[in-house]
Protein backbone atom coordinates (compact mmCIF):
# COMPACT_ATOMS: atom_id res chain seq x y z
CA UNK A 1 0.00 0.00 0.00
CA UNK A 2 2.47 2.22 0.51
CA UNK A 3 3.83 1.93 -3.16
CA UNK A 4 2.60 5.29 -4.65
CA UNK A 5 3.14 6.80 -1.54
CA UNK A 6 7.12 6.75 -2.01
CA UNK A 7 6.95 7.40 -5.77
CA UNK A 8 4.77 10.10 -5.59
CA UNK A 9 6.49 11.76 -2.44
CA UNK A 10 9.89 11.90 -4.56
CA UNK A 11 8.27 14.22 -6.52
CA UNK A 12 5.29 16.05 -3.63
CA UNK A 13 4.10 15.68 -0.33
CA UNK A 14 1.15 13.31 -0.16
CA UNK A 15 -1.33 12.56 2.97
CA UNK A 16 -1.18 10.34 4.85
CA UNK A 17 -4.96 9.38 3.79
CA UNK A 18 -3.77 8.69 0.03
CA UNK A 19 -0.65 6.09 1.76
CA UNK A 20 -4.15 4.42 3.74
CA UNK A 21 -6.38 4.32 0.92
CA UNK A 22 -3.62 3.30 -2.29
CA UNK A 23 -4.39 6.23 -4.74
CA UNK A 24 -2.37 8.15 -6.86
CA UNK A 25 -3.45 12.10 -6.59
CA UNK A 26 -2.89 15.42 -8.47
CA UNK A 27 -0.42 17.24 -6.13
CA UNK A 28 -1.58 18.77 -2.83
CA UNK A 29 -0.65 21.91 -2.80
CA UNK A 30 1.28 23.74 0.18
CA UNK A 31 4.11 26.97 -0.37
CA UNK A 32 5.85 26.51 -3.64
CA UNK A 33 9.44 27.61 -0.96
CA UNK A 34 7.93 25.01 1.90
CA UNK A 35 7.61 22.42 -0.98
CA UNK A 36 11.20 23.24 -2.23
CA UNK A 37 12.88 22.98 1.55
CA UNK A 38 11.09 19.98 2.38
CA UNK A 39 12.93 17.94 -0.66
CA UNK A 40 15.68 19.53 -0.52
CA UNK A 41 16.00 18.25 3.73
CA UNK A 42 14.47 15.03 2.85
CA UNK A 43 17.25 14.18 0.32
CA UNK A 44 20.60 15.36 2.92
CA UNK A 45 22.34 12.01 3.96
CA UNK A 46 23.58 14.00 7.26
CA UNK A 47 21.04 12.91 9.66
CA UNK A 48 21.98 15.45 11.98
CA UNK A 49 21.49 18.38 9.61
CA UNK A 50 18.56 16.54 8.36
CA UNK A 51 16.62 16.62 12.09
CA UNK A 52 17.92 20.46 11.81
CA UNK A 53 16.55 21.18 8.79
CA UNK A 54 12.66 19.54 8.97
CA UNK A 55 12.89 21.11 12.69
CA UNK A 56 13.32 24.63 10.97
CA UNK A 57 10.64 23.98 8.33
CA UNK A 58 8.07 22.86 10.68
CA UNK A 59 8.99 25.98 12.62
CA UNK A 60 9.05 28.70 9.65
CA UNK A 61 5.85 27.75 7.96
CA UNK A 62 3.00 27.31 10.29
CA UNK A 63 0.82 25.95 9.52
CA UNK A 64 2.06 24.04 7.04
CA UNK A 65 0.23 21.34 4.82
CA UNK A 66 3.22 19.23 5.12
CA UNK A 67 2.99 18.76 9.06
CA UNK A 68 2.11 14.83 8.60
CA UNK A 69 5.27 14.46 6.34
CA UNK A 70 7.39 17.20 8.99
CA UNK A 71 6.77 14.83 12.00
CA UNK A 72 6.76 11.23 10.07
CA UNK A 73 10.73 12.11 8.92
CA UNK A 74 11.34 13.68 12.07
CA UNK A 75 10.61 10.22 14.17
CA UNK A 76 12.07 8.87 11.41
CA UNK A 77 15.73 10.55 11.61
CA UNK A 78 15.31 9.85 15.57
CA UNK A 79 14.61 6.70 15.52
CA UNK A 80 17.45 5.77 13.70
CA UNK A 81 19.42 7.45 16.07
CA UNK A 82 18.30 5.79 18.95
CA UNK A 83 20.61 3.36 20.51
CA UNK A 84 18.20 1.37 22.35
CA UNK A 85 14.39 -0.25 22.10
CA UNK A 86 13.48 1.67 24.97
CA UNK A 87 14.35 4.98 23.57
CA UNK A 88 12.46 3.85 20.50
CA UNK A 89 9.50 3.34 22.32
CA UNK A 90 9.80 6.77 24.11
CA UNK A 91 9.88 8.66 20.94
CA UNK A 92 6.97 6.67 19.50
CA UNK A 93 4.70 7.29 22.11
CA UNK A 94 6.00 10.90 21.95
CA UNK A 95 5.02 10.84 18.39
CA UNK A 96 1.62 8.87 18.80
CA UNK A 97 0.25 11.72 21.51
CA UNK A 98 0.43 14.17 18.95
CA UNK A 99 -1.34 11.82 16.06
CA UNK A 100 -4.94 11.66 15.34
CA UNK A 101 -7.26 10.04 13.04
CA UNK A 102 -6.59 7.61 10.77
CA UNK A 103 -2.88 8.72 10.96
CA UNK A 104 -2.94 6.95 14.22
CA UNK A 105 -4.18 3.56 12.94
CA UNK A 106 -1.24 3.79 10.44
CA UNK A 107 1.44 5.38 12.29
CA UNK A 108 0.93 2.31 14.56
CA UNK A 109 2.53 0.06 11.68
CA UNK A 110 5.21 2.39 10.72
CA UNK A 111 6.64 2.12 14.80
CA UNK A 112 6.66 -1.38 14.16
CA UNK A 113 8.40 -1.48 11.06
CA UNK A 114 10.91 1.12 12.05
CA UNK A 115 11.44 -1.13 15.57
CA UNK A 116 12.13 -4.51 13.06
CA UNK A 117 13.76 -2.68 10.30
CA UNK A 118 16.18 -0.56 12.87
CA UNK A 119 20.07 -0.74 12.07
CA UNK A 120 20.52 -2.17 15.56
CA UNK A 121 17.44 -4.64 15.57
CA UNK A 122 19.82 -7.78 16.21
CA UNK A 123 21.03 -6.40 19.74
CA UNK A 124 16.94 -5.78 20.92
CA UNK A 125 15.69 -8.18 23.38
CA UNK A 126 13.19 -10.30 21.02
CA UNK A 127 10.97 -10.63 23.66
CA UNK A 128 10.38 -7.37 23.85
CA UNK A 129 10.32 -6.64 20.30
CA UNK A 130 7.63 -9.07 19.84
CA UNK A 131 6.18 -7.86 23.28
CA UNK A 132 5.81 -3.94 21.67
CA UNK A 133 4.77 -5.38 18.14
CA UNK A 134 1.50 -6.88 19.58
CA UNK A 135 0.81 -3.91 22.08
CA UNK A 136 1.23 -1.56 18.27
CA UNK A 137 -1.63 -4.47 16.63
CA UNK A 138 -3.95 -3.99 19.76
CA UNK A 139 -3.71 -0.38 20.07
CA UNK A 140 -4.38 -0.42 15.81
CA UNK A 141 -7.41 -2.99 16.40
CA UNK A 142 -9.00 -0.38 18.96
CA UNK A 143 -8.04 2.75 16.88
CA UNK A 144 -9.88 1.11 13.72
CA UNK A 145 -13.50 1.04 15.60
CA UNK A 146 -12.70 4.04 17.72
CA UNK A 147 -16.01 6.42 16.81
CA UNK A 148 -13.83 9.48 16.81
CA UNK A 149 -11.23 8.00 14.46
CA UNK A 150 -13.68 6.75 12.51
CA UNK A 151 -16.25 9.74 12.31
CA UNK A 152 -12.86 11.51 10.90
CA UNK A 153 -13.09 9.28 7.43
CA UNK A 154 -15.11 9.61 4.37
CA UNK A 155 -18.15 6.90 5.02
CA UNK A 156 -16.70 5.17 1.43
CA UNK A 157 -13.58 4.89 2.89
CA UNK A 158 -13.34 3.63 6.38
CA UNK A 159 -13.68 -0.12 5.23
CA UNK A 160 -9.75 1.09 5.41
CA UNK A 161 -9.13 1.36 8.80
CA UNK A 162 -9.57 -2.24 9.18
CA UNK A 163 -7.09 -3.30 6.44
CA UNK A 164 -4.61 -0.85 7.77
CA UNK A 165 -5.02 -2.35 11.70
CA UNK A 166 -4.56 -5.84 9.63
CA UNK A 167 -1.28 -4.58 8.43
CA UNK A 168 0.21 -5.09 12.23
CA UNK A 169 -0.35 -8.61 11.72
CA UNK A 170 2.69 -9.01 9.59
CA UNK A 171 4.92 -7.08 12.04
CA UNK A 172 3.76 -9.38 14.36
CA UNK A 173 4.63 -12.71 12.21
CA UNK A 174 7.77 -11.14 11.49
CA UNK A 175 8.24 -10.82 15.54
CA UNK A 176 7.43 -14.19 16.18
CA UNK A 177 10.04 -15.47 13.43
CA UNK A 178 12.84 -13.80 15.07
CA UNK A 179 12.16 -14.90 18.59
CA UNK A 180 12.19 -18.57 16.89
CA UNK A 181 8.04 -18.78 16.94
CA UNK A 182 8.37 -20.44 13.55
CA UNK A 183 5.04 -22.11 14.01
CA UNK A 184 3.05 -18.82 15.89
CA UNK A 185 4.38 -16.37 12.98
CA UNK A 186 2.60 -18.70 9.81
CA UNK A 187 -0.25 -19.07 11.64
CA UNK A 188 -0.59 -14.66 11.85
CA UNK A 189 0.20 -14.97 8.78
CA UNK A 190 -3.05 -17.10 7.63
CA UNK A 191 -4.60 -14.70 10.50
CA UNK A 192 -3.78 -11.78 8.20
CA UNK A 193 -5.05 -13.15 5.43
CA UNK A 194 -8.33 -13.96 6.98
CA UNK A 195 -8.56 -10.45 8.25
CA UNK A 196 -8.51 -9.19 4.37
CA UNK A 197 -4.26 -8.86 4.21
CA UNK A 198 -3.43 -9.06 0.80
CA UNK A 199 -0.95 -11.69 -0.35
CA UNK A 200 1.94 -8.92 -1.33
CA UNK A 201 5.50 -8.93 -1.87
CA UNK A 202 6.12 -7.57 1.28
CA UNK A 203 3.71 -11.06 2.62
CA UNK A 204 5.53 -13.30 0.35
CA UNK A 205 8.77 -12.31 1.42
CA UNK A 206 8.26 -12.89 5.13
CA UNK A 207 6.11 -15.98 4.16
CA UNK A 208 9.26 -17.39 2.71
CA UNK A 209 11.07 -16.92 5.74
CA UNK A 210 9.16 -18.98 8.06
CA UNK A 211 8.92 -21.47 5.50
CA UNK A 212 12.49 -21.57 5.14
CA UNK A 213 12.82 -22.03 9.11
CA UNK A 214 10.20 -24.84 9.06
CA UNK A 215 12.33 -26.48 6.57
CA UNK A 216 9.95 -26.15 3.78
CA UNK A 217 12.41 -24.88 0.61
CA UNK A 218 9.84 -25.79 -2.00
CA UNK A 219 7.02 -23.90 -0.60
CA UNK A 220 9.48 -21.10 0.32
CA UNK A 221 10.49 -20.46 -3.12
CA UNK A 222 6.90 -20.12 -4.21
CA UNK A 223 6.77 -17.43 -2.49
CA UNK A 224 9.85 -15.78 -3.16
CA UNK A 225 8.41 -16.67 -6.66
CA UNK A 226 4.94 -14.22 -6.37
CA UNK A 227 7.28 -11.58 -4.98
CA UNK A 228 9.71 -11.79 -7.75
CA UNK A 229 6.46 -11.32 -10.01
CA UNK A 230 5.87 -8.12 -8.14
CA UNK A 231 8.73 -7.09 -9.54
CA UNK A 232 10.16 -7.10 -5.65
CA UNK A 233 13.95 -6.92 -5.76
CA UNK A 234 14.74 -8.84 -2.69
CA UNK A 235 12.12 -11.73 -4.06
CA UNK A 236 13.80 -11.71 -7.41
CA UNK A 237 17.28 -11.90 -6.26
CA UNK A 238 16.19 -14.85 -3.92
CA UNK A 239 13.42 -16.49 -6.41
CA UNK A 240 16.54 -16.81 -8.88
CA UNK A 241 18.65 -18.62 -6.05
CA UNK A 242 16.08 -20.72 -5.33
CA UNK A 243 15.11 -21.37 -8.87
CA UNK A 244 18.72 -22.19 -10.14
CA UNK A 245 19.09 -24.33 -6.67
CA UNK A 246 16.32 -26.28 -7.33
CA UNK A 247 16.75 -26.85 -11.06
CA UNK A 248 20.29 -26.40 -11.61
CA UNK A 249 20.70 -23.33 -13.40
CA UNK A 250 18.83 -19.88 -13.95
CA UNK A 251 18.11 -21.16 -17.48
CA UNK A 252 14.49 -20.18 -17.62
CA UNK A 253 14.10 -17.97 -14.93
CA UNK A 254 13.12 -14.56 -16.26
CA UNK A 255 10.60 -16.26 -18.90
CA UNK A 256 8.79 -17.64 -16.01
CA UNK A 257 8.72 -14.40 -13.77
CA UNK A 258 7.37 -12.97 -17.14
CA UNK A 259 4.65 -15.48 -17.99
CA UNK A 260 3.74 -15.33 -14.23
CA UNK A 261 3.36 -11.63 -14.46
CA UNK A 262 0.58 -11.59 -17.08
CA UNK A 263 -1.11 -14.30 -15.52
CA UNK A 264 -4.48 -12.76 -13.43
CA UNK A 265 -3.16 -13.48 -9.33
CA UNK A 266 -6.47 -14.89 -8.39
CA UNK A 267 -9.14 -16.91 -10.39
CA UNK A 268 -12.86 -15.61 -10.36
CA UNK A 269 -15.83 -17.94 -10.94
CA UNK A 270 -18.02 -17.19 -13.92
CA UNK A 271 -20.82 -15.19 -13.39
CA UNK A 272 -24.28 -15.63 -15.33
CA UNK A 273 -27.41 -13.21 -14.83
CA UNK A 274 -29.96 -14.71 -13.16
CA UNK A 275 -33.56 -15.24 -14.09
CA UNK A 276 -34.80 -12.18 -13.01
CA UNK A 277 -31.97 -10.39 -15.49
CA UNK A 278 -33.63 -7.87 -17.42
CA UNK A 279 -31.13 -7.29 -20.40
CA UNK A 280 -29.56 -4.49 -18.52
CA UNK A 281 -25.92 -4.00 -19.28
CA UNK A 282 -23.66 -2.76 -16.37
CA UNK A 283 -20.90 0.31 -18.13
CA UNK A 284 -17.65 -0.72 -15.80
CA UNK A 285 -15.16 2.48 -16.27
CA UNK A 286 -11.50 2.27 -14.95
CA UNK A 287 -8.78 5.69 -14.93
CA UNK A 288 -5.99 3.76 -14.35
CA UNK A 289 -2.68 4.98 -15.28
CA UNK A 290 0.79 2.80 -16.42
CA UNK A 291 2.45 4.85 -13.77
CA UNK A 292 0.69 4.48 -10.91
CA UNK A 293 1.27 1.19 -8.31
CA UNK A 294 -1.94 1.12 -6.52
CA UNK A 295 -3.17 0.64 -10.35
CA UNK A 296 -2.16 -2.99 -10.77
CA UNK A 297 -4.27 -3.81 -8.21
CA UNK A 298 -7.89 -2.44 -9.93
CA UNK A 299 -6.48 -3.31 -13.15
CA UNK A 300 -6.33 -6.77 -12.70
CA UNK A 301 -9.50 -6.89 -11.12
CA UNK A 302 -11.25 -5.21 -14.30
CA UNK A 303 -9.58 -7.96 -15.84
CA UNK A 304 -11.21 -10.37 -13.58
CA UNK A 305 -14.04 -8.66 -14.65
CA UNK A 306 -14.01 -9.39 -17.99
CA UNK A 307 -13.09 -13.19 -17.58
CA UNK A 308 -16.08 -13.42 -15.22
CA UNK A 309 -18.99 -11.36 -16.67
CA UNK A 310 -20.83 -12.03 -20.49
CA UNK A 311 -20.21 -9.29 -22.45
CA UNK A 312 -24.12 -9.01 -22.43
CA UNK A 313 -23.84 -8.26 -18.65
CA UNK A 314 -21.14 -5.88 -18.47
CA UNK A 315 -19.15 -3.80 -20.66
CA UNK A 316 -15.24 -2.05 -19.85
CA UNK A 317 -14.04 0.88 -20.55
CA UNK A 318 -10.49 1.89 -19.08
CA UNK A 319 -9.09 5.15 -19.56
CA UNK A 320 -5.52 5.95 -19.22
CA UNK A 321 -4.21 9.14 -17.16
CA UNK A 322 -1.05 11.30 -16.24
CA UNK A 323 -1.01 10.62 -12.80
CA UNK A 324 1.14 10.23 -10.65
CA UNK A 325 3.57 10.09 -14.20
CA UNK A 326 2.96 10.74 -18.02
CA UNK A 327 0.92 8.13 -19.73
CA UNK A 328 1.73 6.90 -23.36
CA UNK A 329 -1.42 5.55 -23.63
CA UNK A 330 -4.09 8.77 -23.01
CA UNK A 331 -5.75 10.76 -25.70
CA UNK A 332 -8.08 13.04 -26.23
CA UNK A 333 -10.65 10.73 -25.27
CA UNK A 334 -9.35 9.78 -21.68
CA UNK A 335 -9.08 13.78 -20.79
CA UNK A 336 -12.63 14.16 -22.33
CA UNK A 337 -13.69 11.34 -19.82
CA UNK A 338 -11.06 12.74 -16.92
CA UNK A 339 -13.24 16.21 -17.21
CA UNK A 340 -16.26 15.06 -17.31
CA UNK A 341 -16.28 12.94 -14.16
CA UNK A 342 -14.10 15.26 -12.72
CA UNK A 343 -11.39 12.33 -11.80
CA UNK A 344 -7.91 13.68 -10.09
CA UNK A 345 -6.92 10.38 -8.87
CA UNK A 346 -6.32 7.03 -9.83
CA UNK A 347 -7.36 4.30 -9.83
CA UNK A 348 -10.80 5.65 -9.78
CA UNK A 349 -13.88 3.42 -10.66
CA UNK A 350 -17.18 4.26 -12.01
CA UNK A 351 -20.27 2.02 -12.37
CA UNK A 352 -23.46 2.76 -14.71
CA UNK A 353 -21.57 6.57 -14.17
CA UNK A 354 -22.38 6.15 -9.96
CA UNK A 355 -20.78 4.60 -6.81
CA UNK A 356 -17.32 6.23 -7.34
CA UNK A 357 -15.05 4.32 -6.04
CA UNK A 358 -11.07 5.03 -5.26
CA UNK A 359 -7.95 2.61 -4.00
CA UNK A 360 -6.17 -0.33 -5.13
CA UNK A 361 -2.85 -1.78 -4.42
CA UNK A 362 -0.09 -4.03 -6.03
CA UNK A 363 -0.45 -7.29 -7.55
CA UNK A 364 -1.58 -8.90 -4.26
CA UNK A 365 -4.24 -6.30 -3.40
CA UNK A 366 -6.16 -7.63 -6.90
CA UNK A 367 -8.25 -10.84 -5.57
CA UNK A 368 -10.18 -7.85 -2.56
CA UNK A 369 -10.37 -5.27 -5.36
CA UNK A 370 -12.05 -8.16 -7.24
CA UNK A 371 -14.74 -8.80 -4.83
CA UNK A 372 -15.61 -4.41 -4.36
CA UNK A 373 -15.95 -3.69 -7.98
CA UNK A 374 -17.97 -7.16 -8.69
CA UNK A 375 -20.28 -6.31 -5.80
CA UNK A 376 -20.99 -2.87 -7.30
CA UNK A 377 -21.42 -5.10 -10.63
CA UNK A 378 -23.89 -7.21 -8.77
CA UNK A 379 -25.81 -4.12 -7.63
CA UNK A 380 -26.42 -2.99 -10.73
CA UNK A 381 -27.43 -6.31 -13.21
CA UNK A 382 -30.44 -6.51 -11.36
CA UNK A 383 -31.95 -2.67 -12.83
CA UNK A 384 -33.96 -2.71 -16.54
CA UNK A 385 -32.21 -0.81 -18.90
CA UNK A 386 -33.33 2.13 -19.62
CA UNK A 387 -33.28 2.56 -23.51
CA UNK A 388 -32.48 -0.08 -26.27
CA UNK A 389 -29.07 0.06 -27.74
CA UNK A 390 -28.06 -2.46 -31.13
CA UNK A 391 -24.53 -1.59 -32.40
CA UNK A 392 -22.22 -3.47 -34.86
CA UNK A 393 -19.31 -2.74 -36.32
CA UNK A 394 -16.72 -3.67 -39.21
CA UNK A 395 -13.38 -2.93 -40.49
CA UNK A 396 -11.78 -1.84 -43.98
CA UNK A 397 -8.36 -0.90 -44.43
CA UNK A 398 -8.28 2.56 -41.13
CA UNK A 399 -12.13 2.90 -41.34
CA UNK A 400 -13.93 1.00 -38.60
CA UNK A 401 -17.87 1.52 -39.27
CA UNK A 402 -20.77 1.17 -36.50
CA UNK A 403 -24.28 0.48 -37.46
CA UNK A 404 -26.44 1.46 -34.54
CA UNK A 405 -30.20 1.71 -33.24
CA UNK A 406 -30.84 4.48 -30.85
CA UNK A 407 -34.25 3.53 -28.75
CA UNK A 408 -36.32 6.12 -27.55
CA UNK A 409 -34.70 7.80 -24.81
CA UNK A 410 -35.77 10.19 -21.77
CA UNK A 411 -35.05 14.09 -22.83
CA UNK A 412 -31.77 14.56 -21.64
CA UNK A 413 -29.61 11.89 -22.54
CA UNK A 414 -26.25 11.56 -24.51
CA UNK A 415 -25.36 8.63 -26.73
CA UNK A 416 -21.64 7.70 -26.52
CA UNK A 417 -19.69 5.63 -29.01
CA UNK A 418 -15.84 4.62 -28.09
CA UNK A 419 -13.10 2.96 -29.90
CA UNK A 420 -11.64 0.61 -27.31
CA UNK A 421 -8.50 -2.16 -27.96
CA UNK A 422 -8.84 -5.08 -26.37
CA UNK A 423 -5.10 -5.30 -25.71
CA UNK A 424 -2.34 -3.05 -25.30
CA UNK A 425 1.52 -4.32 -24.37
CA UNK A 426 3.48 -1.68 -22.46
CA UNK A 427 5.33 -2.06 -18.91
CA UNK A 428 5.25 1.75 -17.72
CA UNK A 429 6.72 2.71 -14.32
CA UNK A 430 4.02 0.33 -12.23
CA UNK A 431 5.35 -3.04 -14.10
CA UNK A 432 1.97 -3.63 -15.38
CA UNK A 433 2.73 -5.24 -18.73
CA UNK A 434 -0.73 -6.24 -20.16
CA UNK A 435 -3.56 -3.38 -20.33
CA UNK A 436 -6.69 -4.42 -21.83
CA UNK A 437 -9.99 -2.43 -22.92
CA UNK A 438 -8.08 0.86 -24.02
CA UNK A 439 -10.45 3.93 -24.79
CA UNK A 440 -9.01 5.02 -28.06
CA UNK A 441 -11.31 7.54 -29.43
CA UNK A 442 -15.02 8.51 -28.22
CA UNK A 443 -17.81 10.58 -30.38
CA UNK A 444 -20.88 12.19 -29.01
CA UNK A 445 -23.97 11.18 -31.42
CA UNK A 446 -27.26 12.72 -32.68
CA UNK A 447 -30.07 11.02 -30.81
CA UNK A 448 -30.96 10.40 -34.68
CA UNK A 449 -27.90 9.13 -35.61
CA UNK A 450 -27.66 5.14 -37.38
CA UNK A 451 -24.40 5.19 -38.46
CA UNK A 452 -20.79 6.19 -37.55
CA UNK A 453 -16.98 5.87 -39.00
CA UNK A 454 -14.13 6.07 -37.08
CA UNK A 455 -10.51 7.24 -39.16
CA UNK A 456 -8.06 4.79 -37.02
CA UNK A 457 -4.94 6.55 -38.92
CA UNK A 458 -6.93 9.92 -37.84
CA UNK A 459 -7.38 9.01 -34.47
CA UNK A 460 -3.77 7.95 -34.13
CA UNK A 461 -2.53 11.45 -35.39
CA UNK A 462 -4.93 12.79 -32.92
CA UNK A 463 -3.03 10.78 -30.36
CA UNK A 464 0.31 11.60 -31.53
CA UNK A 465 -0.63 15.42 -31.59
CA UNK A 466 -1.98 15.53 -28.11
CA UNK A 467 1.16 13.39 -26.55
CA UNK A 468 3.23 16.02 -28.55
CA UNK A 469 1.06 19.05 -26.78
CA UNK A 470 1.31 17.49 -23.73
CA UNK A 471 5.36 17.59 -23.66
CA UNK A 472 5.39 20.62 -24.66
CA UNK A 473 2.72 22.33 -22.41
CA UNK A 474 2.70 20.64 -19.18
CA UNK A 475 3.29 22.48 -15.85
CA UNK A 476 3.91 19.53 -13.50
CA UNK A 477 6.18 17.95 -16.15
CA UNK A 478 8.44 20.53 -17.92
CA UNK A 479 10.84 18.84 -20.02
CA UNK A 480 9.61 15.39 -20.18
CA UNK A 481 9.44 13.49 -23.53
CA UNK A 482 8.26 10.19 -23.89
CA UNK A 483 10.39 7.62 -24.40
CA UNK A 484 7.56 5.72 -25.95
CA UNK A 485 4.19 6.13 -27.88
CA UNK A 486 1.54 4.15 -27.52
CA UNK A 487 0.00 5.77 -30.25
CA UNK A 488 -0.32 3.44 -32.88
CA UNK A 489 -3.59 1.62 -32.92
CA UNK A 490 -3.79 -2.28 -33.84
CA UNK A 491 -6.27 -2.80 -36.86
CA UNK A 492 -6.65 -6.37 -34.58
CA UNK A 493 -8.75 -6.94 -31.65
CA UNK A 494 -10.67 -3.58 -31.87
CA UNK A 495 -14.19 -3.27 -30.05
CA UNK A 496 -16.79 -0.40 -30.44
CA UNK A 497 -18.76 0.34 -26.97
CA UNK A 498 -22.38 2.03 -27.14
CA UNK A 499 -23.79 3.51 -24.17
CA UNK A 500 -26.73 6.31 -23.18
CA UNK A 501 -25.64 8.26 -20.33
CA UNK A 502 -27.94 10.88 -18.55
CA UNK A 503 -26.69 14.32 -19.08
CA UNK A 504 -28.08 15.82 -15.56
CA UNK A 505 -27.17 12.30 -13.01
CA UNK A 506 -24.36 10.58 -15.13
CA UNK A 507 -25.69 7.86 -14.80
CA UNK A 508 -25.89 5.27 -17.66
CA UNK A 509 -29.13 4.15 -19.06
CA UNK A 510 -27.51 1.17 -21.28
CA UNK A 511 -24.52 -0.46 -22.96
CA UNK A 512 -23.53 -2.71 -25.37
CA UNK A 513 -20.82 -3.58 -27.16
CA UNK A 514 -19.06 -5.26 -30.54
CA UNK A 515 -16.21 -6.57 -31.54
CA UNK A 516 -15.29 -5.04 -35.25
CA UNK A 517 -15.41 -7.76 -37.81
Amino acid sequence: MASCFLTVLRRLPVLLLALALGVCALAQTPQPQELKDYQAAVALKDPAAKLKELERIKAAYPPSALATSLDGQILTVRTAQAGTLDEILVLQQQHLLATKGIQVVASLGNYTVQILDHPKAASFDKAKVLAAAKAYREQARKAAVDPAVVAAVPEQNREYLAMLANELELSVAKGQLAAGESAPALASLEAYLKGGGNPSAAYQLVRADILEALNRPKDAYEALLAAAVENNQAGLRRARAAYAKLNGKEDGFDALVEARSKELPFHPAPVKPGPAWKGKAVLAELFTGSECPPCVAADFAFDGLLEAYPATALVVLEYHLPIPGPDPMMNPATKLRQDYYGINSTPSMLFDGQDKITGGGGRGAAASSYKRVSAKVQERLEGAPGVALKLKAVRKGDLVSAALVLGKAPEGVDFHLVLVQAQQDHKGGNKLMVHKMVVRDLVTLAATATAHTFDVAASEKATDTYLTDFEQTSTRFKGFTFPVRRSAISRQGLKVVLFAQEKASKRVLQAVIADVE
